[in-house]
C-alpha cells in the first residue's frame, strides 16, 4: 500500500530582507508520523492547483495569519490583524476544488477558519470585540508555552471526532482571535469551549473534513493522544493500491 501525498499550505514571511515560505516543522512532522508524505504547496502555485488535486490524496491546512473579511463580504474592523491575500485566494479555491473532487482535508486553527469560509461561512474577525458575550471568553490568545494545554473544550457527541477520542472533554491549547461564526452549509459542529466558541468542525454526513481551533501539531509532545487527529486524517484517505 502506497503511503498517501499531503499537500499542505504554505505561508510566505520576511526575514532579515529575504522573502521565505515556510511551513511550521511540527505539521510536518505530525503527517510523517501518521504515515503521510507531506509536499509543500506555495501560494506563488495558485495556477496549477488542478495538478496538485491529482497529485495528493488530501490537503492540510494549518495555523497561520487572519483570514481576509473580503472573502465573507464584510469591511475589515479594528481587531483585524495581519492578512495574505495570497494564501486566501490559494487556500479557498483549493478547497472548492478538492472537496468537488472528493478530497479529504484537516483544518487545524486558521485552516479550520478558512475551510469554513470557503464553503460559505464566516468568522468573528476579532472575538474580543465581536463574541455575543465577550466578559464571557476565555483567553484563546493563550500567553504560556504554545506546548501546553491551557482551557478544555466538549466534544458534541455522535461526531467523528468523538469517535478519536476516548473523552468528552479534552484540554487543548490556543492561539487564535479569530474563530467561526457561521457554520458554513455541509458542516456540523464537533466541539466547543465553555465559553461557546466553536472549537471543531467537521462534515455532516461523511468523513471528507474534520478541523479543529486548537493545535494538536504543538501538543503531540505532552498529549501525545493528541496524534490521533493526524493518524485519523491519513485513516480517512481512501486506499490507493500500488
Amino acid at each position: 500500500m502506497q503511503k498517501p501525498i499531503i499537500g499542505i499550505t504554505a505561508g510566505n514571511l520576511k526575514f532579515h530582507d529575504t522573502k521565505r515560505t515556510f511551513v511550521n516543522q511540527n505539521d510536518i512532522q505530525a503527517i510523517i508520523n501518521a504515515g503521510g508524505i507531506p509536499v509543500l504547496l506555495p501560494p506563488q502555485v495558485k495556477d496549477e492547483l488542478d495538478r496538485y488535486i491529482k497529485i495528493c490524496d488530501g490537503f492540510y491546512f494549518p495555523g497561520g495569519p487572519d483570514v481576509s473579511p473580503f472573502y465573507f463580504k464584510e469591511e475589515p474592523t479594528v481587531g483585524l490583524s495581519f492578512v495574505e491575500r495570497a494564501r486566501d485566494r490559494l487556500e479557498i479555491e483549493l478547497i472548492k476544488k478538492a472537496v468537488a473532487a472528493g478530497k479529504t482535508l484537516l483544518g487545524v486553527c486558521r485552516g479550520m477558519q478558512v475551510i469554513n469560509i470557503a464553503l460559505g461561512g464566516d468568522v468573528y474577525q476579532d472575538l474580543t470585540k465581536q463574541f455575543v458575550e465577550p466578559q464571557k471568553l476565555f483567553q484563546h490568545a493563550q500567553k504560556g508555552d504554545i506546548n501546553e494545554a491551557s482551557h478544555h473544550i466538549k466534544i458534541t457527541a455522535g461526531t467523528h471526532l468523538a469517535k478519536i477520542f476516548a473523552e468528552q472533554t479534552l484540554a487543548v491549547n490556543s492561539h487564535h482571535h479569530q474563530a467561526v461564526r457561521r457554520v458554513a452549509a455541509g458542516l456540523r459542529v464537533a466541539a466547543r469551549a465553555a465559553d461557546g466558541v466553536i472549537e471543531a468542525v467537521e462534515s455532516e454526513n461523511s468523513p471528507q473534513i474534520l478541523a479543529v481551533q486548537w493545535h494538536p501539531e504543538f501538543l503531540v509532545e505532552t498529549i501525545p493522544t493528541m496524534q490521533s487527529i493526524f493518524d485519523d486524517f491519513i485513516l480517512r484517505i481512501p486506499v490507493k493500491s500500488n
